[in-house]
């Protein structure tokens, strides 16, 4: 019996560390395989990612959303092969935002639900560089 009690106690406390853990900003920067710097919330902050033959799809910004938001997205996308989007992915709806190389600069609507910006590559080998901040706010 102490032995269970003591397992139990054990593996509480390992759930407890590992969501601690999801929850600082080092170990989600791990998590990326590009590197994310948070801004005010999870829906602002810079995103990073540069690399060769890069086949993924990687929610940057979002969060589950009471209501609609608006967004500046800025960016850069510098791609010497393969392919590479930027998806708006709500629910199962999935829009386009950016596909092209270049800068960029757009305001996003981002609709009430389980919203998130994603970088999609497929093979893609470049340099990627977004920031989105509040809509209306010139900076952060």
């Amino acid at each position: 019996m102490k032995k269970r009690i003591l397992w139990l106690v054990l593996l509480a406390a390992a759930v407890v560390t590992a969501s601690l853990a999801i929850t600082s900003p080092l170990v989600q920067n791990l998590l990326y395989t590009g590197r994310r710097t948070g801004g005010s919330d999870r829906v602002t902050g810079t995103y990073e990612l540069q690399g060769e033959d890069l086949t993924l799809k990687e929610p940057v910004f979002g969060a589950a959303l009471k209501e609609p938001r608006t967004v500046m997205l800025t960016g850069r996308i510098d791609q010497q092969g393969g392919e590479i989007s930027i998806d708006l992915a709500n629910g199962k709806t999935r829009t386009v935002v950016c596909k092209y190389p270049g800068y960029f600069q757009q305001e996003v609507q981002l609709p009430a639900g389980s919203t998130y910006l994603e970088v999609v590559c497929r093979q893609f080998t470049g340099y990627i560089l977004l920031e989105s901040r509040k809509a209306g706010h010139p900076g952060g």
